[in-house]
C-alpha cells in the first residue's frame, strides 16, 4: 500500500551505514547489504507509519536505550551471519 512505511527500515539501514565502514573484512555490496538488513527487520518489531507524526513518535519510542540495544544487536548479528555467509562469491 502507498503511504506506508516500515519505519525501523531505517533505523537498520542507518545502523549498517554506521558499522560496515569499520569493518572491512565484511562484503557491503548492495546485495550483502539487502540480505542483512532482511535478516534484521525479519528479527525486528514493525513499526509502520503513515504521517511525519508518526516517525517523530516512533523517534520518541527508539530513543531509549533498550529501543537502540535492540536494533543494534540484531544488526550486528545480520552482519556476522550474512558477513560469514554471503550468497555471492
Amino acid at each position: 500500500m502507498e503511504g506506508l512505511k516500515n519505519i525501523m527500515e531505517d533505523d537498520v539501514e542507518n545502523q549498517l551505514n554506521q558499522l560496515l565502514p569499520t569493518m572491512s573484512n565484511i562484503c557491503s555490496c548492495e546485495t550483502c547489504r539487502l540480505d542483512m538488513a532482511t535478516y534484521a527487520l525479519n528479527r525486528l518489531k514493525p513499526n509502520y507509519v503513515r504521517t511525519n507524526t508518526g516517525a517523530l513518535f516512533h523517534k520518541l519510542n527508539t530513543s531509549s536505550t533498550q529501543a537502540k540495544t535492540e536494533i543494534l544487536t540484531a544488526v550486528i548479528k545480520a552482519i556476522d551471519i550474512i558477513g560469514a555467509h554471503p550468497h555471492h562469491d
